[in-house]
């Protein structure tokens, strides 16, 4: 029986690999080097301008040690070792656009791309060590995406697997939103509820639930057939502002929703769907790093208001600047706030890959 050479991976193999091992694929060794210009790493190989310790190679599969095995492309060598690739974490504000290239008519004309945003982060650290190169920072990007007005947890990395593995649908990952959201009709929904006591709070949350699920639906007869898939809906708050008039029958919800599928404003349009309107949405969770990492956010409607997350105080601002920040060692969490930027610990990144089904 033929037997593939285990330095050539198989078509099958599993694409969630760990760019961190000493044997990495060669076209990924050379993703990490600006030592092709414009060309793609795989396209390269069709010159037969690529040699692994002195023999021409033409699988971009080919694994190559890390340390040891001398890559040439056109006659120039690969600096040895190969770099490791870089993972990052940061609080995306406001403002700030995860695109390589602006929206002529969709962006706001104050909006920041995400590239000019981490080049300012690094330039103000330039003494630091952990100061990426120009090759590195331009390879870096962002594992998902958030709109232009959500902010909250946003990976970034130049590990393609790793990338892959955050969004690709068959592993799923969970990703956890805080959202406030304006409906109207609240007398509607309290019904005769004229009390706010704890059971009437729970009547009216378990019908908000209900709600969003039946807006949610293809099926208007049946909620299992939901447009955008969700793994809970959690009502944390429902209620009026105090600064609301009193014939103002609006009403403001703050609720948790967790996804798995990272579909265009899967949020939004679910909100949307159901009614509602979204005032304010952060991404507060990732799935392999609860318990490292944190945001500020709203616990109840009235923290809400007075931290001015809805209407009413919270208009845009100037984008905060980006700031790099380090994780202490005996900081069991760390609280970020908008604009903080931190590398992630080898442990964490572990954490992450454990999670291939």
């Amino acid at each position: 029986m033929y037997r593939p050479s285990r330095n050539v991976l198989r078509k099958n193999e599993p694409r969630f690999l760990d760019y961190r091992a000493h044997a990495v694929p060669l076209h990924v060794a050379l993703s990490f080097s600006d030592i092709f210009g414009d060309m793609t790493p795989r396209n390269i190989f069709l010159d037969g301008n690529v040699h692994v310790n002195g023999a021409m190679e033409t699988s971009h599969h080919r694994l190559v040690c890390r340390h040891a095995d001398c890559i040439t492309v056109n006659g120039v060598e690969l600096p040895r070792p190969i770099p490791l690739p870089r993972y990052f974490i940061c609080y995306k504000p406001r403002g700030v656009v995860c695109s390589s290239k602006r929206n002529e008519g969709i962006d706001r004309y104050d909006a920041v791309l995400i590239s000019d945003w981490l080049r300012d982060v690094f330039s103000s650290n330039c003494n630091d060590t952990s100061t990426l190169d120009a090759t590195t920072l331009k390879s870096i990007k962002t594992v998902g995406r958030l709109d232009e007005e959500s902010e909250g947890l946003l990976l970034l990395t130049n590990d393609g697997s790793f990338c892959r593995l955050l969004t690709d649908p068959e592993f799923a990952l969970k990703k956890k939103y805080r959202v406030v959201a304006r409906g109207s009709g609240y007398s509607r929904l309290r019904g005769d509820a004229y009390v706010d006591n704890d059971d009437s709070m729970k009547e009216i949350a378990e019908e908000v639930v209900q709600i969003i699920a039946k807006g949610n639906s293809l099926n208007s007869h049946d909620n299992s057939s939901p447009h955008f898939p969700y793994e809970s809906c959690n009502i944390i708050d429902v209620g009026k502002l105090t600064e609301q008039h009193p014939s103002d029958d609006s009403f403001y919800i703050l609720l948790d929703l967790t996804l798995k599928e990272g579909k265009r404003h899967a949020v939004r349009r679910i909100i949307k769907n159901s009614g509602l309107r979204v005032c304010y949405l952060s991404r507060i969770e990732v799935e392999g790093l609860e318990g490292a990492y944190a945001t500020k956010k709203p616990n109840s409607l009235a923290e809400a208001e007075e931290g001015s997350f809805i209407p009413g105080g919270r208009h845009r601002t100037k984008v905060p600047k980006g700031e790099l920040q380090f994780h202490e060692p005996n900081n069991e969490c760390m609280i970020l706030e908008p604009g903080y930027l931190v590398e992630l610990r080898e442990n964490e990144v572990d954490g992450i890959f454990s999670l291939r089904r």
